[in-house]
């Protein structure tokens, strides 16, 4: 057990970390094939490895964590950076990470972890704790970005109506790098709906609708031409049912 205790001060840790522990590449390979079969460590999946509490035979970090190491330039975001701020309504057993690195997916401990392209680069925030995650407003736009393909819309308005506060001036700044009209409008219509919640300010709208374009777009796949309605302001093609059945916080009678 002689690195042991280096390797639990990791807690979570890559190859190259542990032979910068033992010294050599050929010994921390044996060091870490012994501890494995031992169960001091475990192995999250190939070049990553979590040490093993002694008490209880879990690992020592978490799935925050685990996912912050999977490469250099991991990230929590999405979905899994909500559950990270505690804004989630659903427990998901997916964790998704947004990493310029390509990984493939892989399932540790009773979770899935998936990697996504990161679209921009802001936002981002590393804690003393080992988590390197999303701030809210880029897990924000990540999401409306996204939605579709990570948590539904519902679920996406649960998350928002749950947060205490955005700062408009980081949602700008953000929405400036990620320079895309159909996210420019579908966060005018999420934020609109919100504005009385977070203060949102007409100029802020105003943007949104600047950076929109002219082209008319579908909010979401899949909506049945009885129930659909048209935003003007927005050029979005919407569910009439959409606040009612999203069950998000907000005035229900905002106007789209």
């Amino acid at each position: 057990m002689k690195y042991y205790e280096d390797f639990l001060k990791l807690g979570c840790f890559s190859f190259e970390e542990a032979v910068n522990i033992v010294g050599l590449e050929a010994t921390a390979k044996s060091i870490l094939q012994q501890y494995t079969k031992k169960g001091y460590i475990t192995k999250i999946k190939r070049g990553l490895y979590a040490a093993v509490s002694l008490l209880d035979r879990e690992p020592v970090s978490g799935k925050f964590v685990i996912a912050s190491k999977i490469t250099d330039t991991s990230v929590v975001s999405h979905h899994s950076a909500f559950e990270f701020y505690g804004y989630a309504n659903q427990v998901s057993y997916n964790m998704t990470v947004t990493s310029d690195r390509k990984f493939n997916d892989f399932d540790f401990n009773g979770f899935h972890f998936t990697r996504l392209q990161p679209s921009v680069s802001c936002g981002v925030v590393k804690y003393a704790s080992g988590e390197t995650v999303t701030d809210i407003e880029r897990t924000v736009l990540d999401s409306i970005n996204d939605f579709e393909n990570d948590m539904g819309f519902e679920e996406l308005i649960h998350c928002i109506s749950a947060i205490p506060l955005l700062n408009e001036n980081k949602l700008l700044a953000y929405l400036e790098e990620y320079d895309k009209c159909f996210l420019y409008q579908k966060a005018g219509l999420i934020m609109e709906h919100f504005k009385s919640d977070f203060g949102i300010s007409e100029d802020f709208l105003k943007t949104c609708k600047m950076k929109s374009g002219n082209s008319s777009r579908y909010l979401m796949k899949g909506i049945s031409k009885e129930s659909m309605e048209f935003s003007n302001r927005w050029h979005l093609t919407i569910p009439r049912d959409l606040w009612r059945n999203s069950l998000g916080g907000g005035d229900e009678d905002a106007e789209i």
